[in-house]
């Protein structure tokens, strides 16, 4: 099967209180902007060259948010709206290890989704190496593993759904669904997505987001 042939994912971006900010446009500006009803003026006020898709006013949370995405998209890639660069883990010299060219970051999703269909997977992910002195040549995939929400996809027939009483630290909860359900996943290694501000930013879930909530869903999850 040839490049040229394979169909892109449908990337989105669910976003809250970040119109004026959303970093991740830069680096794919194809990608759907799901925010809540209330702020869907804003978004398309500040983005207006890009698709701005509005949850239904019941839809609050991250977690309720991302179960709205996988009811309405068949196969989807999330993104968060503050992943500021792609990264060559492979390669050990900045910037040669920055992703910047548009089109190629749009080829490595693709390329990872056509990987993780060949072998049957139903959710892919991302590295989560921040130090890419971190990186073995000898692992340019992992099959089970937790796989960040600020860069993950689900795929055709994963038939999972987010646990809705946790209001955060539903990657979690889904990436072990995943293995249970699915025994294993895609996670390519080779890339990182590199977010910036996760705890510090205003708006996306740092509203909801306490060291208490954290500690719950924690023991949830236990």
């Amino acid at each position: 099967m040839g490049k040229n042939n394979r169909k892109g994912i449908t990337i989105v971006c669910p976003s809250k209180g970040r119109c004026s900010n959303v970093k991740t446009i830069s680096l794919i500006p194809s990608l759907v902007l799901i925010v809540p009803s209330s702020e869907e003026e804003d978004y398309k006020k500040f983005n207006p060259n890009t698709k701005v898709v509005a949850t239904p006013p019941e839809v609050r949370g991250i977690t309720k948010t991302r179960q709205w995405i996988l009811d309405n998209y068949e196969e989807v890639f999330m993104i968060d709206d503050d992943v500021v660069n792609v990264r060559k883990n492979f390669e050990n010299e900045s910037p040669k290890s920055m992703v910047t060219d548009v089109g190629q970051i749009l080829e490595i999703i693709n390329e990872t989704v056509y990987i993780a269909k060949e072998i049957g997977a139903k959710m892919f992910s991302f590295s989560r190496t921040v130090n890419p002195l971190s990186f073995s040549g000898h692992e340019l995939f992992s099959h089970t593993g937790y796989m960040n929400a600020s860069y993950c996809g689900f795929l055709k027939g994963h038939g999972m759904s987010y646990d809705l009483t946790m209001n955060e630290g539903e990657d979690h909860y889904i990436s072990c669904l995943n293995m249970y359900k699915h025994r294993y996943c895609l996670i390519d290694e080779r890339y990182s997505f590199l977010t910036d501000g996760n705890f510090k930013s205003l708006g996306g879930c740092n509203g909801q987001r306490t060291r208490e909530s954290m500690i719950r869903n924690t023991m949830h999850l236990r």
